[in-house]
């Protein structure tokens, strides 16, 4: 089944919500399949949410989990694995998109949606944005970079398969949701992770990363400190990464745009911005980057990381 890429407006009802720290929750909601070009979410994309009733005007913007195709009986015809494949076999019986969420309390509107009960609903538009591209799909797409000159050196040496992509996946605090979806799709032990949290972890349970690197703030969880403590220019040179991805806090991918350029590594990095309406009408999501002005929503979330201005 090919992908379509309608975005849509609809309701969706709540089937499960769970607290998975202080103010991190799991929110999942299934929404009716109405007609067969509706869209099926690809790793990095995200959806703007609205609880229902609300205190607030706006919807908020959420990044994709994790996706299921279900039956009308709630069977699942197609995992999240399965998803993410950009082809799968047609699904003829599905009936029900399920979407997670991981969702982090800090206002209004993101706690009227953390304090949902099961069967009630929400407002849902999308899958919006952009998203996060396989490896080899990501160095082709990043002609100017030094790993793409690389790569390309070795295919005129004949070495191409000597040289596969060499891939690190960062996720910091909520912004774990994106990568560690986007890495469930990757084949198994195909990448490292690295996961920087305040205190415990949570989305990265199903992670099957060759190597699994976590920081916390409070030494609850693997090594005491944050992201620097694990991941430095020098680390990405000696693991000789040739693509990184990463979404979190605005310092944390600023920090790794830097090592990334002085690694001479590609960097696709996923940025979180306040959004007023996810379609680029408000333009209240504008960033600066090397190419000019642009709407986060629109021309992102995800953006090479040299091309980005901080």
């Amino acid at each position: 089944m090919r992908r379509r890429v309608l975005q849509s407006q609809t309701i969706a009802k709540v089937c499960e919500i769970k607290q998975l720290q202080k103010d991190v929750f799991s929110l999942k909601v299934e929404t009716e399949l109405k007609h067969k070009e509706q869209s099926i979410p690809k790793a990095g994309q995200f959806y703007m949410l609205k609880s229902r009733p609300s205190r607030v005007l706006l919807t908020r913007p959420i990044s994709v989990y994790k996706v299921r195709l279900l039956d009308a009986r709630g069977k699942e015809l197609a995992s999240h694995a399965d998803c993410l494949q950009e082809t799968f076999p047609a699904v003829q019986d599905a009936h029900v998109l399920e979407l997670e969420f991981l969702i982090l309390q800090k206002g209004e509107g993101t706690e009227d949606l953390c304090n949902l009960q099961v069967g009630l609903s929400i407002d849902l538009i999308g899958p919006l944005g952009n998203h996060f591209f396989k490896p080899s799909e990501s160095l082709s797409g990043a002609k100017n970079s030094k790993a793409f000159a690389e790569r390309e050196a070795a295919k005129e040496a004949n070495t191409e398969n000597q040289l596969p992509p060499s891939v690190a996946i960062v996720g910091g605090g909520i912004g774990i949701a994106p990568v560690s979806g986007f890495a469930q799709g990757l084949e198994k032990e195909s990448y490292d992770f690295y996961a920087s949290f305040k205190s415990g972890t949570y989305g990265i349970e199903n992670v099957q990363a060759k190597n699994l690197y976590i920081t916390t703030d409070d030494g609850s969880v693997g090594v005491h400190g944050m992201l620097p403590a694990v991941l430095t220019a020098d680390t990405l040179k000696e693991k000789k990464y040739t693509l990184l991805y990463a979404c979190g806090p605005l310092p944390m991918l600023a920090y790794l745009q830097k090592i990334c350029l002085e690694a001479g590594v590609q960097a696709w990095l996923s940025m979180e911005e306040k959004m007023g309406c996810g379609v680029g009408a408000c333009l209240g999501c504008t960033i600066k980057t090397t190419e000019g002005n642009r709407q986060c929503c629109k021309a992102g979330p995800i953006f090479q990381g040299d091309k980005l201005i901080f």
